[in-house]
């Protein structure tokens, strides 16, 4: 009998990387298990295989939909997993082992759960993350009134305070993984998410002299910031832009718009772009960039990697692993744009970084994450089968 296993998700939406870590463990896991996923609203697998590269089949994972509650699908996300969190903890005895594909989720009992940032923690969040304006500011500055939602919130899911503290956990990234020890005293092992590798190859002399920026139109995105720094390099070479990303807070997507639009002769907003249509944008241009600090793993930067570009990031989080190297590592927007300056066209710094990134890329295979949480679950079942009944 295949151990049955659940994979849970607050919302599947394409273009995310949580959803990826979730679809590539549904895909790595339904050959020798009975998998089930749990999810709010109405998961469309066939879009989020072309998101995330995958190939799981409809046909051989059962899904299990919680409704959202009324007039909370795009606010008050403290409120809105309440419902999900109590039917986990009613249908944790239906299976052998219950996993949380986003963050931390108390059970009843333990499981497994893999962090992908820390939005679950609103102080460590605040201090990560710049709010979406002024308005965002005043809703989610430390107040008596905050301190009150996020309790009702966390009082409406019900369960324990601090029992996900009991789960086995994974981590996106060493960054995160340190976080965990260092901020809650919880223990993890680190496992890339799984990044697809785009299947079309264009010579380095054939693409264009032109940037990638991917993620959604939200402040810590710092998409901004990757303008600001292009604006600059312009000054000294013709660079374009490409902007792939779904919107996100509204006030900052109709900021980026308008700043797309006052540059609209080098800055192309594309919106939300998948499948090949996405493969052909990054495979046809050489380098890419990130604007966002606090990254917990950096998804959009590693699938640039793997399409064969060079991609620079900031001097913070996960995705400082993923390129792993000084020159593509910046501490702010005026270095960022000299590191970049004193490599494009340079073909002895261009050669040393393309071979470096493509040996950097195989960390984050699909393959290899299959293995590492087939891995993860099966020493979970090893244990749970060694305790005391």
């Amino acid at each position: 009998m295949k151990p049955r296993v659940a994979v849970v998700h607050p919302l599947l939406l394409p273009g995310g990387g949580s959803e990826a870590q979730a679809m590539g463990t549904i895909e790595a896991l339904a050959d020798d298990h009975r998998v089930t996923l749990i999810t709010m609203g109405r998961p469309d697998l066939e879009a989020l295989n072309r998101s995330c590269g995958t190939r799981v089949d409809p046909a051989r994972v059962d899904v299990l939909t919680v409704a959202i509650p009324p007039g909370l699908r795009t606010w008050f996300d403290a409120l809105r997993g309440y419902r999900l969190a109590r039917y986990c903890r009613r249908h944790a005895g239906d299976f052998e082992v219950m996993i949380s594909a986003y963050n931390v989720m108390d059970f009843g009992r333990p499981g497994i759960q893999m962090i992908a940032d820390f939005s679950f923690d609103d102080n460590l969040r605040r201090e990560l993350h710049a709010p979406a304006g002024p308005a965002d500011a005043l809703l989610k500055r430390g107040s008596a009134g905050r301190s009150a939602y996020l309790a009702f919130g966390r009082w409406l899911s019900g369960g324990g305070d601090g029992a996900w503290k009991a789960n086995r956990t994974t981590a996106c990234s060493a960054w995160v993984r340190d976080l965990l020890r260092d901020r809650f005293g919880v223990a993890s092992e680190v496992v890339y998410p799984p990044v697809a590798a785009g299947a079309r190859q264009v010579p380095w002399e054939d693409r264009e002299d032109g940037f990638v920026v991917m993620g959604r139109l939200a402040p810590e995105k710092g998409i901004h910031q990757a303008i600001e720094i292009l604006a600059e390099v312009r000054k000294k070479r013709p660079v374009h832009l490409h902007i792939l990303g779904r919107r996100g807070r509204a006030s900052y997507a109709r900021k980026i718009e308008k700043l797309a639009a006052r540059n609209r002769d080098w800055v192309h907003l594309e919106g939300a772009v998948y499948g090949p249509e996405k493969e052909a944008l990054l495979a046809g241009h050489k380098y890419g960039l990130s604007g966002c600090r606090h990254e917990a793993f950096g998804i959009a930067v590693a699938e640039m990697v793997r399409a064969g570009q060079i991609v620079w990031v900031p001097d913070g989080g996960g995705q400082t692993e993923i390129v792993a190297h000084p020159g593509l590592i910046f501490s702010g927007p005026a270095q960022a744009a000299e590191l970049i300056l004193a490599c494009l066209g340079a073909p002895a710094c261009e050669s040393e970084m393309r071979r470096h990134l493509e040996a950097r890329a195989g960390l984050f295979s699909a393959a290899r994450f299959a293995g590492e949480i087939r891995a993860v679950v099966k020493g979970f079942l090893e244990e749970k089968d060694a305790r005391p009944a």
